[in-house]
């Protein structure tokens, strides 16, 4: 309308007030917004920018205003041969009634040959034994043995036993699920076969539980094109269905050498094509993710904010983000998305976690220092007897003792002052 707008200039050292009251104290909106309600009364050169760098380092919006972080790229685990890396994790179907309320899922992930072993806890022992039983012995020690953080899976036994046989144990960052997919893709499909039993085998999906692994284990998988049992063993089992409906079960009669022939041929030659295909799967994967994903990583030194993964225990309402920052020590691998941080201004302790669980915040408040406290001298401490009176007793008013009266030491005692000139009892007299 060209309507004449009165604009009080502010001088520099009122600016930071004027922030704090239009925008901590009117819902800490964003910069567009409180530009525009200080531009309706006031003005100083650079506001926008003002507004903006102090809207940046504002602690509370920091903390929980969402904002859109970059993900970091893919980085596929790949094995290279069975048993190369073999992955677990506890799956927990939620039924109370349920005698055994979790299952330990093993998967090794070049042949997709998984195990399901239902458990009534998760401890340390149960998981070692467990694997001890249905893995280890069985069919031998992986090269490693990779999971998530679970104290469980970290724990002093499972370390020992590992040990024991030689095999690397590995970990994911702490919430990370994206580190163990393979495990974390045969939970969904183990929900999806145990889901589809009829409503009374439900209540014993224990007793279906082996023939469903089995029946998973012997169908052929999406990424190699191979069943699983067949990496695994060279051959494909035979089901109890084949038996009853008849099916072919042998071939062509063949010598044993000629047999060990192809048995070799074939695993070679199947291995050759399922490294192919899980390479080929892998950098599909990656392509998909990495649309939304940009590199950036980070520097020792640097400042961050660690998101806190326990918001959804307490409300809506709470801060996205820890509010303690911490410091950048190094990046663990080059190429990997996986850093060792500290706490602010402390020594330790160490964290490591995944660069999509934390975010650079060069502009957040630093502590203040305070300033220590001079020691108050303390009287030393004399030892001896004290009397203390009782309460209510009579206790005497403390008397000082009475000095003795002073005399004076003057030489002219009795005789006049020098200005009254010679006295005489009659009167005064004059030379």
């Amino acid at each position: 309308m060209g309507d004449e707008i009165c604009q009080v200039v502010v001088p520099e050292d009122q600016v930071q007030a004027l922030l704090v009251a239009y925008h901590n104290q009117l819902g800490h909106q964003g910069q567009e917004k409180t530009v525009s309600l200080l531009r309706r009364h006031f003005y100083w050169p650079g506001l926008e920018a003002s507004v903006g760098a102090f809207i940046q380092a504002c602690p509370r919006c920091m903390l929980y205003k969402a904002r859109r972080e970059p993900k970091a790229p893919l980085v596929p685990i790949k094995a290279r041969a069975p048993l190369h890396i073999v992955a677990m994790d506890f799956l927990t179907l939620g039924r109370p009634a349920d005698r055994y309320q979790n299952i330990l899922v093993v998967t090794d992930l070049f042949t997709k040959y998984s195990w399901a072993i239902p458990t009534l806890d998760q401890t340390a022992n149960t998981t070692a034994m467990a694997l001890w039983r249905t893995v280890f012995q069985p069919f031998g020690c992986p090269e490693f043995l990779h999971s998530d953080q679970g104290p469980n899976f970290e724990s002093r036994v499972v370390k020992e036993l590992c040990n024991l046989y030689g095999c690397t144990k590995t970990h994911t960052t702490s919430y990370h699920p994206q580190g163990n997919g393979g495990c974390e893709r045969f939970n969904q499909t183990l929900l999806g076969l145990l889901g589809t039993l009829d409503q009374e085998r439900q209540g014993d999906w224990v007793s279906a539980l082996p023939a469903l692994t089995q029946a998973y284990n012997n169908s052929v998988h999406s990424t190699t094109g191979y069943a699983p049992t067949f990496l695994m063993f060279g051959r494909h089992v035979r089901l109890p269905v084949d038996l009853m409906l008849g099916a072919p079960t042998r071939g062509e009669e063949v010598s044993l050498t000629e047999w060990v022939d192809r048995h070799h041929q074939h695993l070679q030659f199947a291995y050759g094509q399922v490294t192919k295909r899980i390479q080929v799967a892998a950098d599909k994967s990656k392509r998909i993710y990495d649309r939304t994903a940009r590199e950036a990583p980070l520097l020792p030194g640097e400042r961050v904010l660690v998101r806190d993964n326990r918001r959804q225990g307490k409300g809506k309402l709470s801060d996205r983000w820890e509010a303690a920052p911490f410091v950048v020590v190094v990046q663990q691998r080059p190429g990997q998305p996986v850093y060792t941080i500290r706490p602010e201004g402390k020594a330790g302790p160490e964290r490591t976690v995944h660069r999509n669980m934390i975010r650079p915040c060069p502009n957040y408040p630093r502590p203040r220092e305070e300033t220590p406290r001079q020691p108050v001298p303390v009287a030393p401490w004399v030892s001896g007897w004290a009397v203390v009176p009782r309460e209510g007793a009579n206790v005497p008013a403390r008397v000082d003792p009475v000095s003795p009266p002073r005399r004076s030491q003057r030489e002219n005692r009795g005789r006049p002052p020098a200005r009254y000139g010679d006295w005489t009892g009659e009167g005064r007299s004059r030379d």
